[in-house]
């Protein structure tokens, strides 16, 4: 009986320190920094999954790869990842960078996500 106890006492331990990773979510506009001033756009962000809307109403679809510390928005292999500090998550203003695709060491463009309400 006291073995019993003991497991459950160990399996609930390890099960609260198990702590779920925050996902992204909200609807941003993306503004660039003026040294990278490229076109705004809209953003919507929900679990592992985003939408890039243009000015001009195109919509482009990627995932979201959550790592340690960040999180990575791609559309696709050839593109380059947009990335989010795992600290900025859910914030009203997140910073981001666009990374090479090439090198994921050296940034292309910096800016803000700007929740929108």
């Amino acid at each position: 009986m006291m073995k019993l106890f003991l497991l459950i006492l160990i399996s609930t331990f390890f099960y609260s320190m198990q702590q779920e990773n925050p996902k992204l979510n909200g609807n941003y506009r993306i503004v660039f920094e003026k040294k990278y001033e490229q076109q705004t756009f809209k953003i919507e962000l929900k679990d592992s999954i985003f939408k890039k809307i243009m000015p001009d109403a195109v919509m482009y679809k990627g995932k979201i790869k959550y790592e340690k510390f960040r999180a990575l928005l791609r559309y696709g292999k050839d593109d380059n990842p947009i990335e989010i500090d795992n600290r900025e998550f859910n914030k009203d203003t997140m910073k981001f960078a666009i990374k090479s695709n090439i090198d994921i060491s050296k940034t292309t463009a910096r800016g803000l996500l700007i929740k929108i309400k």
